[in-house]
């Protein structure tokens, strides 16, 4: 995470290679997901992205944790353009299809209302195309939503204060192993 001298100055701002990237990806110039920004127009931002196989759920799919995460960093790139100080507050994830590991795939992604503080914003993943907009009426694999808030100036230095009062274990909680069969079987 990039280091500031009051945690509420952080912003996601361009890197120095231009990109938009999160606090922990923003250190190395690079974002781990696969997410590159591919372009802009009418208000719809779409990305190219690849699925590593690192990232697998099942044979030769991504896993649903990897897609939400995708999601959130596009959705939040959407508003981002505009306001610097975005936190996710909700995100729901449709999966229609497996998503296949190592082959490209577009993201497009938009700002569908603002009003005040408050953002929604939605996208779609599809296998890529020539043309991005295709993508737009191609089949969808997942589809996202997400509210989005612009951040009160004192949101990091709260979570702070409320972490610090939270009780904190001094050794590690024991866990007993589970049962070879852990989840009960239907007769």
């Amino acid at each position: 995470m990039t280091e500031v001298d009051d945690m509420d100055d952080f912003a996601i701002e361009p890197s120095a290679s231009g990109r938009l990237l999160c606090g922990g990806c923003a250190p190395d110039d690079a974002c781990r997901l696969g997410v590159e920004v591919a372009g802009a127009r009418d208000g719809v931002l779409w990305f190219d992205v690849t699925c590593a196989r690192s990232w697998c759920g099942g044979p030769e799919v991504a896993h649903g944790g990897w897609i939400a995460a995708v999601f959130d960093d596009v959705l939040s790139m959407a508003a981002l353009r505009t306001e610097p100080r975005l936190v996710t507050r909700s995100l729901t994830v449709e999966y229609l299809r497996p998503v296949p590991v190592e082959r490209p795939l577009t993201v497009l992604a938009r700002v569908d209302a603002h009003h005040g503080r408050r953002w929604e914003v939605s996208a779609r993943m599809t296998l890529a195309t020539a043309d991005p907009a295709l993508a737009a009426t191609g089949q969808a694999l997942a589809t996202a939503r997400a509210e989005l808030r612009t951040r009160r100036p004192d949101h990091f230095a709260r979570h702070q204060d409320w972490l610090a009062h939270q009780p904190t274990p001094q050794q590690p909680v024991p866990r007993r192993p589970l049962p070879r069969q852990a989840f009960p079987t239907e007769s």
